[in-house]
């Protein structure tokens, strides 16, 4: 019930955002590079909440209907949704990090750079990613034998895919703690070079909406890694009930 309850939340209210949000997008018609890259998180909400239906049809029914590839495709989903945000995020904060420290020019960024680097980070990120959920995780033989679906931490006992979970956890935290970091050392020399009247100068306001996006990542999803790395240590399939509860609801 609590699942049923929280994803059908997260199903109304990100449609209401997602679509307030592309509708912001098309009056203000603009083609800068975070524009540009906020329509690619944009397009990642929009994928998450196209497959949020089958998993409250999961949990309201208790049964997987629709076979284990599209099983599969879904429970990949969140977590494509997850970290291909992050790395749209790190990109608009590096970019803005180049342009501060003077290494890009603000007219050296054309529109098709920024369709060039979504292309890079989609095709990459498809290449790493997929080929890693599709053919490691789901090889449990309960997927087989029973219509169920979302339980691939029952692959976790296996020494590979603990290796690779903890190498994604340690990456993606220590590329956050380190942006973090500069992120605010550049922003204490500017309220040291620019008070009072910091808000005035465009720098400033820049970096303060790349740290926006950094504590949007580090409130949204570096609590789910950090709990991720207890739940691979303390899962057993004999007493994991309040475990997968949790790391549901970490999501």
């Amino acid at each position: 019930m609590i699942l049923i309850t929280l994803y059908s939340m997260v199903l109304l209210g990100g449609t209401t955002g997602t679509v307030l949000m592309a509708r912001l997008m098309c009056k203000s018609k603009s083609q800068s590079m975070i524009a540009m890259i906020v329509l690619n998180i944009i397009v990642l909400h929009s994928i998450l909440l196209v497959s949020l239906p089958f998993r409250l049809s999961y949990y309201i029914f208790e049964v997987w209907e629709f076979g284990s590839f599209l099983c599969r495709l879904v429970s990949s989903i969140i977590y494509g949704h997850m970290y291909f945000t992050i790395v749209f995020y790190v990109a608009i904060v590096i970019l803005r990090l180049l342009l501060y420290f003077k290494k890009l020019q603000m007219q050296q960024l054309q529109k098709y750079h920024v369709v060039v680097l979504s292309i890079v980070i989609w095709t990459i990120g498809s290449l790493v990613f997929w080929p890693i959920l599709f053919l490691q995780y789901g090889v449990h033989p309960s997927y087989s034998e029973q219509q169920r679906c979302f339980e691939f931490y029952k692959d976790l006992n296996r020494r590979e895919l603990i290796i690779l979970n903890y190498s994604m956890i340690v990456i993606m935290i220590s590329t956050v703690v380190i942006l973090f970091l500069i992120q605010m050392s550049i922003i204490v020399q500017l309220i040291k070079a620019l008070w009072p009247d910091m808000w005035a100068h465009q720098d400033y306001r820049a970096q303060i909406k790349s740290f926006f996006f950094l504590l949007v990542i580090v409130v949204c999803f570096i609590p789910h890694h950090v709990f991720r790395v207890h739940f691979i240590k303390n899962y057993s399939e004999i007493d994991n009930s309040e475990l997968v509860i949790m790391k549901f609801l970490l999501l």
